[in-house]
């Protein structure tokens, strides 16, 4: 390991501050972007190789983790044990190893799409806000503290209003004001509050294994209103009523609709809602504090439950595909919100898993959306009938991604749902246990109900009329249908890795 190390690093300058650089890596590029605008070529080009070479010095990341270094890398220190700091642990391995691969496959995607749908606009400032985003995200998967987590999140917030707003039309403008309006109200007055709470009351805000907290019964109901205000200051985490931002979000272009959906936004308000479970708070103080109070912790499997259930009725109603789709993702989402709020750690471990799987398949769905926009103009799924002749591995890569939406074999999120009724009946809590079995069982027939009609119909019913069809690019119909392989190989050797967990 000593070898691989050595070997790797000086060629791509890895220093004691190798977190910060992967970072860095799409912000670079975005400023590199900025001076080449006017040559497209060059722009592209550089958008995929550091899409590239943010994997690569992921990956090296990885490697340092897994060697066991696990040291906390101060960026800027305000003295008192507050800081701006990076931090590597399991979930932000995973969360930066998901994020990083797949952009390279929306950066390849984006191109393509951008290309056969804008082709008189020069869009490399598109292309700068999204390695913007990506950077921000980045910080976010290796933040070492609460701080350094508030700070990107609104750097994320701020460089992704430009993309939801890029069409530049009435419709736009009014969702990039939902969009800023509702995520900037959520965690100013919401979010960063808690920070000073916190900060007051234990004078850290790091990431630590078991969190911050201990137990105690003075304590409650601090706890109770730091964790409620920590949960919906989150907005992109889309618990409702948290959520309506996202639907109108959709006007934007189906590229930034895959950056919201599965690679960045949504993903990371999930990801740091596990990761303030995990090490703000602490699964241990948890459990003590809900079963002293409901208010401090007990309720979020409800209000997650509640979303699932809610969002899925309204996607049944939708008839535009990208609607249907965002309303399904802020059902996926409080999935993975309902199985963090178990408060266990194999109920983490399947909220990690949950929001790997989510991200593959949605991910895949956006990009099929955007490929049927490209080759038929259409966007309203009563015009899409019988379009599965005429794109047949797309539409197989279609039904794969809705089947992970509904949980079925042989989606991945299947493992997931099987996994959490093991830990939902471990938890002991007999009336969690029943509500948690209902919400899956009811979540899971109602996306069927929006998912399958469209497969059928996509296959088996007669083509849509005024159906025109034209030619597309090989590379807008790639990635999707690598994605869906991912999803089905998750599935085939999730049973294998399920022992060694």
């Amino acid at each position: 390991m000593d070898y691989i190390l050595a070997s790797l690093s000086l060629p791509f300058f890895i220093t004691e501050n190798y977190l910060l650089i992967t970072a860095l890596v799409p912000l670079l590029s975005a400023v590199v972007i900025l001076f080449t605008g006017k040559w497209p070529t060059v722009s592209n080009g550089i958008t995929v190789a550091s899409s590239v070479l943010l994997f690569v010095y992921t990956c090296l990341c990885t490697l340092y983790w897994a060697y066991g270094d696990h040291s906390q890398f101060i960026l800027i220190n305000f003295g008192n044990n507050l800081h701006v700091s990076l931090k590597l642990e399991s979930t932000g391995v995973v969360f930066s190893l998901l994020i990083s691969f797949l952009w390279i496959l929306t950066s390849i995607y984006t191109i393509y799409y951008m290309q056969n749908n804008y082709p008189d606009s020069n869009y490399s400032d598109f292309l700068c806000f999204l390695l913007v985003s990506i950077s921000c995200t980045m910080f976010i998967a290796f933040s070492g503290d609460l701080l350094t987590t508030f700070v990107f999140y609104e750097l994320l917030t701020i460089s992704t209003y430009p993309l939801v707003t890029y069409n530049a039309t009435n419709e736009s403008t009014i969702a990039g004001r939902y969009y800023f309006g509702v995520l900037f109200f959520s965690s100013l007055v919401l979010f960063f509050p808690v920070l000073g709470l916190l900060y007051n009351e234990f004078h850290t805000l790091d990431f630590v294994s078991s969190g911050i907290f201990e137990f105690d019964t003075s304590l409650v109901t601090f706890t109770a209103v730091c964790f409620t205000m920590l949960i919906y200051g989150l907005g992109k985490a889309a618990l409702m009523p948290m959520h309506f931002w996202l639907p109108r979000a959709m006007v934007a272009p189906t590229p930034v609709s895959a950056l919201l959906h599965a690679v960045a936004v949504v993903k990371s308000g999930a990801f740091i809602i596990v990761k303030v479970i995990l090490y703000t708070f602490g699964i241990d103080n948890l459990q003590r504090f809900a079963q002293q109070n409901w208010f401090a912790g007990g309720w979020l499997p409800y209000a997650a439950g509640f979303t699932i259930i809610a969002a899925s009725l309204i996607a049944l109603k939708q008839k535009e595909l990208k609607r249907l789709l965002a309303y399904s993702t802020v059902s996926q989402l409080s999935y993975i919100i309902l199985f963090a709020s178990i408060f266990s750690d194999l109920s983490a471990r399947v909220a990690i898993f949950q929001l790997v799987c989510h991200a593959f398949a949605k991910i895949t769905l956006f990009f099929i959306a955007g490929s049927i926009i490209t080759k038929t103009g259409e966007k309203y799924i009563d015009r899409i009938h019988g379009i599965g002749r005429s794109m047949p591995v797309t539409m197989v890569a279609f039904a794969i991604g809705a089947l992970s939406m509904i949980g079925v074999p042989p989606a991945s999120t299947f493992w997931g749902k099987f996994l959490i009724f093991q830990a939902v009946f471990n938890s002991g809590n007999i009336a969690l246990s029943v509500f948690v079995t209902l919400v899956l069982t009811v979540g899971t027939v109602l996306n069927a109900m929006y998912f399958l009609p469209i497969i059928y119909n996509a296959f088996f019913s007669k083509s849509s009329k005024n159906f025109f069809i034209k030619k597309i690019p090989v590379f807008l119909i790639l990635p999707p249908v690598i994605t869906a392989i991912c999803t089905f190989i998750i599935f085939l050797v999730t049973p294998f890795i399920l022992p060694l967990c």
